[in-house]
C-alpha cells in the first residue's frame, strides 16, 4: 500500500497499488480504499472535515452492534455499507468506538480480502475509514452492500414456508463451509453474523462482521465443530431451534460435510464436548434472563 496526501490524489492516480489498497491521509483522517473503489469513494468526501459525520448522519443500513449507513456510490449502481467500528462483548458499552490504533480493523479489512480472493462467501471490501476524536480513532469499515440480503435472524422472524427454510438451512452449510475451507476462522459466527438472500427457488448465505477473524492454512475438525455449535447456540437463545426442527439442522449438516463422511465423523466425535458446552450456556441464558447473541 502507498501513502498519498489528500492533496496529491489527481496528481497522482496513475501510481501502482500495492494488494490493491491505497492509503490517503489528511490532518487527523485516514482512508484506506481498494482501487476499484477510489474513484467513487474519493468523491464521498470521508477526508474532509465532517465529511464522515456527514456520510453517516442517515443511519439507513441494518443495525448490528450499532447504527450503521448505505450510501450509493458515486458512478456506480452499487452502493457502499458503511459499518462504524464498535467493541463488542459485555464491555462493548462501556468502551463504545474509541481504538487506540488502527491495527485491528485493518486486520479485518485484510483477512476478509484474503477470504474473498479464497472463494468464501463474505462481502466485497471497500474502505477503512476513521478520524482522530483526542488521542483516538473513531473507525468505519466499508463494504460493498449486499442487496436484497437479510439477517438470518430477521429472516426466520419473516415466518418462511418450510421448504424456504429447508433450502436455507442447506445454502448456511454450503457457505460456511466455503468459508472454513477458504481457511477463515470466524470469531463470533452466530445467527446476526449470517446473511440470507433469497433470488426465486435460489437462496445465498453470506458470513459477515469478521471482527478479530483469521485465515488459517486450515480449519481443523475440532474449530470447525466449535464455531458451528456457536451459530447453534445463538439458534437456541433466540428460540428458533424448534422451527428449524430435526430436518433443518440435517439439511445443514448434509450441505456442510456433502460426502465426505470422514469429515462428518470427525466432526461428530466433537459433539458430546460441544453439547456440554452448550448445556452451560443454555443454563446461563436462563440465570440472567438474556436473550441477544
Amino acid at each position: 500500500m502507498i501513502d498519498v496526501q489528500w492533496g496529491e490524489l489527481h496528481a497522482r492516480t496513475e501510481s501502482k497499488c500495492v494488494d490493491g489498497f491505497r492509503r490517503f491521509t489528511s490532518p487527523g483522517h485516514y482512508l484506506l480504499v481498494a482501487e476499484r473503489f477510489e474513484w467513487s469513494v474519493t468523491r464521498l468526501h470521508l477526508l474532509e472535515s465532517g465529511g464522515l459525520q456527514r456520510v453517516l448522519a442517515n443511519p439507513t443500513g441494518p443495525r448490528g452492534r450499532s447504527s450503521t449507513a448505505v450510501v450509493p456510490l458515486p458512478g456506480s449502481n452499487a452502493r457502499l455499507h458503511l459499518r462504524p467500528f464498535r467493541h463488542g462483548g459485555w464491555l462493548g458499552g462501556l468502551r463504545g468506538h474509541a481504538l487506540t490504533g488502527l491495527g485491528r480493523p485493518i486486520a479485518e479489512l485484510r483477512t476478509t480480502v484474503a477470504l474473498a480472493a479464497a472463494g468464501a462467501p463474505v462481502p466485497a471490501p471497500a474502505l477503512v475509514a476513521a478520524q482522530r476524536v483526542g488521542p483516538l480513532w473513531s473507525v468505519t469499515l466499508g463494504t460493498l452492500f449486499e442487496e436484497g440480503a437479510i439477517d438470518a435472524a430477521v429472516w426466520l422472524a419473516s415466518g418462511p414456508s418450510h421448504r424456504r427454510l429447508l433450502r436455507a438451512a442447506a445454502a448456511a452449510g454450503s457457505a460456511i463451509r466455503r468459508f472454513h475451507d477458504a481457511g477463515g476462522r470466524h470469531r463470533d459466527l452466530h445467527i446476526g453474523n449470517i446473511l440470507v438472500r433469497e433470488r426465486g427457488d435460489e437462496t445465498e448465505v453470506i458470513v459477515i462482521d469478521l471482527d478479530r477473524a483469521r485465515v488459517a492454512k486450515s480449519v481443523r475438525p475440532a474449530r470447525r465443530m466449535r464455531e458451528l455449535m456457536r451459530l447453534h447456540r445463538s439458534i437456541v437463545k433466540r428460540h428458533w431451534a424448534e422451527a428449524i426442527g430435526v430436518r433443518g439442522y440435517a439439511r445443514f449438516l448434509g450441505s456442510y460435510t456433502r460426502d465426505d463422511r470422514r469429515l462428518r465423523d470427525r466432526l461428530l466425535s466433537h459433539l458430546p464436548r460441544e453439547r456440554v458446552r452448550t448445556a452451560l450456556h443454555v443454563a446461563g441464558y436462563r440465570v440472567l434472563g438474556r436473550s441477544s447473541s
